[in-house]
C-alpha cells in the first residue's frame, strides 16, 4: 500500500524511480506495472520495474547500483518460515550494499508492532519495546540494524500504525458492512483507539523527511491518535455522517458502547496479557519536525469512500 504510493508521487515530481518485485502481475495505484519500462506524460518521471528478491544480493547489486534515495517496504506478513529471511535478513543485505551505491537517503518502513506489550498510554520514539510474535520481532530485529545507522547516508525508521486504504479498509469495514456482528463489535470495543492511518499520510512522511532528516538516525511514529474520533465508535459516526449527508459533523451522541476496561478484561481473561484499548501511539515528534497528515482521519475517511467506487474489490 505505501509502497505504490511511494512511487506514484515520485513519478510525479519527475524523479526517474527502480521499483524492485517479486510479482510479474504487480498492479501499482490502479497502473499496470506488467511491461517492464512505464513511459509517463512528460511532465513525470519514469519507473524501472526490477524482479526479484531482497534475499539476493545478485539482485541488489543491479537494483542499487548508482542510486540517491532508498524506500524499504518489503516485509514477510504472514510466513512465520520466511519472516527472518526476509524481514532481518533481506534488511541486512541492503545495509551492505547501501555504502558502495552511493545512497544519501534510506527510509525504512517498520511498524508500530514493535513495541508490543506495554503499559504506558502514550508510547512515543523512547518507549521500550518488547514484541509479542514472530512479525514483530523481526521488524524490532531489523529496525536495531537500521538504526546502527550507515556511513554517508541520511537514515530514517518509520513506524505507521494500522495503515488503511480503498482496498484494505481497517476499522472502516464495521461501518461499511453495518452487520449485526458489527454492531456487536461496536458496543463491545466502540471505545477503544482504531489507529487508522491512510496509506497516503504514510507515504508522505517518507517523502517529506528526505528534506527533513538529520544526518543521525531517526525513528518517528506515523499514527493519527491524537485525533479524538480515531476510536471504532468514533470512525463509525464519522463514516455513517459522512454517507449519510457529506459532512464529518460530530456535534450529537456518540454511538453506544461499553467502557475501555470491559474489552481489555476480556482479551486478558482469554488471550492472557494485553495492551489497553486507549493506548496511544504519538506522532508529535513528527510533527515537531514540521509535518502536516496531507489526509488526516476525516482525509482517510472520504479518501477510502471516494475511491472504492473506483475500484474493483
Amino acid at each position: 500500500m505505501v509502497g505504490s504510493r511511494i512511487v506514484q508521487s515520485l513519478l510525479q515530481q519527475g524523479y526517474t524511480v527502480r521499483a524492485l518485485t517479486r510479482r510479474k502481475d504487480l498492479t501499482l495505484s490502479g497502473v499496470d506495472m506488467s511491461e517492464q519500462r512505464l513511459r509517463r506524460p512528460r511532465c513525470m518521471g519514469l519507473c524501472d520495474m526490477h524482479y526479484g528478491d531482497i534475499r539476493d544480493e545478485s539482485v541488489l547489486k543491479s537494483f542499487l547500483n548508482q542510486a540517491n534515495i532508498l524506500f524499504h517496504c518489503a516485509a514477510e506478513l504472514k510466513d512465520e518460515s520466511r519472516m527472518w529471511d526476509v524481514n532481518v535478513a533481506g534488511t541486512e543485505n541492503l545495509l551492505r550494499l547501501i555504502p558502495g551505491a552511493g545512497i544519501t537517503y534510506f527510509c525504512y518502513l517498520s511498524s508500530a508492532g514493535v513495541v508490543g506489550k506495554t503499559e504506558r498510554p502514550i508510547v512515543d520514539e523512547t518507549s521500550p519495546c518488547n514484541p509479542r510474535n514472530m512479525y514483530e520481532r523481526t521488524k524490532w530485529e531489523a529496525e536495531k540494524r537500521v538504526a546502527k545507522g550507515v556511513n554517508g547516508c541520511c537514515v530514517v525508521v518509520l513506524r505507521p500504525t494500522n495503515v488503511i486504504d480503498e482496498r484494505r479498509s481497517g476499522a472502516l469495514v464495521l461501518p461499511m458492512r453495518s452487520g449485526w456482528a458489527d454492531y456487536l463489535k461496536i458496543l463491545l470495543k466502540g471505545g477503544e483507539n482504531a489507529h487508522v492511518i491512510h496509506a497516503d499520510d504514510v507515504a508522505a512522511a517518507a517523502l517529506y523527511l528526505i528534506s527533513h532528516a538529520s544526518e543521525n538516525p531517526q525513528c518517528f511514529f506515523v499514527s493519527c491518535d491524537h485525533e479524538p474520533m480515531n476510536t471504532f465508535a468514533g470512525i463509525w459516526k464519522l463514516y455513517k455522517n459522512f454517507e449519510r449527508a457529506g459532512s464529518f459533523d460530530e456535534s450529537g451522541p456518540m454511538v453506544v458502547h461499553l467502557p475501555v476496561a470491559f474489552p481489555h478484561m476480556l482479551r486478558t481473561v482469554m488471550r492472557g496479557a494485553s495492551n489497553r484499548g486507549d493506548t496511544v501511539y504519538s506522532s508529535k515528534k513528527l510533527l515537531r519536525h514540521g509535518f502536516v497528515f496531507p489526509l488526516g482521519l476525516k482525509g482517510a475517511i472520504r479518501q477510502v469512500i471516494e475511491e472504492r467506487g473506483k475500484v474493483t474489490l
